[in-house]
């Protein structure tokens, strides 16, 4: 009976000596978190600033290229005054087509880097399945409730992510469309309306566009689009020192199997809640911040179910409203009107 329990536990001994042995030749490395992660911050970094840099000083250079005493400085020479005009407005509408590629540059790679952390948290998370399995019942039970605690950190770290996410893809396909439109709409006035050639029609025309675009523009990509940059940005940094802390809490868990101090050295895994304290902590930070900075009226309680909300359509509204409605013809003055020989109001 002795000599059949000596041999089980030789052999139970081997195994986990294998196990180890293997583990450290496959090896985990210092940095389990994915190139791609990082890759992916890197992008919509660049998609977020190159939107900065398209949209800085906006209203600064339109009230420059868009003010009359400027256009109309050549005044001896009605040719050159309305070619310098006709340049200026397609300008104008270049200017917001560029602007609306640049929002869905930023929102397509923010969209990536959101994706990219919760499949990079799951990746993580299955690290842990390459412990090695022949251990202790009561080491396997331990190692059983540390996984369950990180996997439902990883669903709470998910779904925070899928609202930040959220907010900042409706956001920035409604200034998307706005800016996209606003140019269509430029465009086709250029084009078909047939805008006659008098100084005074292209007076009437440019301070139109001058006094629109500067308000279309602060509407769509005024506060909103600062809320998104902001929820960006606090997003990234939170979840780069999460996943910093995880790959820290796998790394170390990994290290107790390669000594034989268990019990002593790994004392965390006893206690997988409260190792998990401070990052939970974190999250619901993060969440707050989201809740009050998007302006929502409820937020999710960590560690209970979220309960069924209507969907919040106030900003999406908001947004589709800085076009308004009957644009342009409705907005533009009675005289205006006259200077358009396609323009039926």
């Amino acid at each position: 009976m002795n000599w059949t329990i000596l041999i089980a536990t030789f052999i139970n001994f081997l195994t986990l000596s294998t196990q180890i042995q293997q583990f450290k030749v496959s090896g985990v490395r210092a940095e389990l978190i994915p190139d791609h992660f990082y890759k992916a911050i890197e992008k919509s970094d660049s998609s977020k600033q190159n939107l900065q840099i398209t949209l800085q000083h906006f209203l600064e250079r339109i009230h420059k290229n868009l003010t009359v005493t400027t256009l109309f400085s050549d005044s001896e020479n009605n040719v050159t005054s309305v070619e310098n005009i006709i340049l200026r407005l397609q300008e104008l509408s270049t200017f917001f087509y560029k602007s609306s590629i640049s929002t869905k540059s930023f929102s397509t790679d923010s969209f990536l880097f959101f994706e990219m952390s919760k499949n990079s948290s799951r990746e993580l998370l299955l690290r842990l399945r390459q412990i090695p399995t022949a251990q202790p019942s009561l080491v396997k039970i331990y190692l059983t409730n540390y996984f369950a605690e990180m996997e439902f950190f990883h669903t709470i770290l998910s779904e925070i992510i899928d609202e930040a996410m959220e907010y900042s893809l409706e956001t920035l396909r409604a200034i998307e469309k706005i800016f996209s439109y606003y140019a269509d709409t430029q465009n086709i006035i250029l084009e078909n309306w047939k805008l006659k050639l008098n100084l005074d029609c292209y007076k009437l025309y440019v301070e139109f566009l001058q006094h629109y675009s500067a308000k279309v523009f602060k509407c769509a990509a005024g506060d909103n689009l600062q809320v998104v940059y902001d929820v960006y940005s606090v997003t990234k940094l939170n979840v780069k020192y999460i996943m910093a802390q995880l790959e820290f809490r796998i790394q170390r868990l990994f290290n107790c199997f390669m000594n034989r101090s268990f019990t002593t050295r790994c004392k965390f895994v006893f206690s997988a809640e409260r190792d998990f304290r401070i990052l939970f902590s974190k999250l619901a930070d993060l969440e707050i911040y989201l809740h009050v900075k998007t302006k929502k009226d409820s937020f999710l309680a960590l560690r209970f179910r979220r309960k069924a909300t209507m969907q919040d359509n106030t900003l999406k509204s908001t947004i589709n409203n800085c076009i308004p409605i009957g644009f342009p013809h409705s907005q533009m003055s009675f005289d205006l009107n006259k200077c358009f020989y396609l323009n039926k109001k």
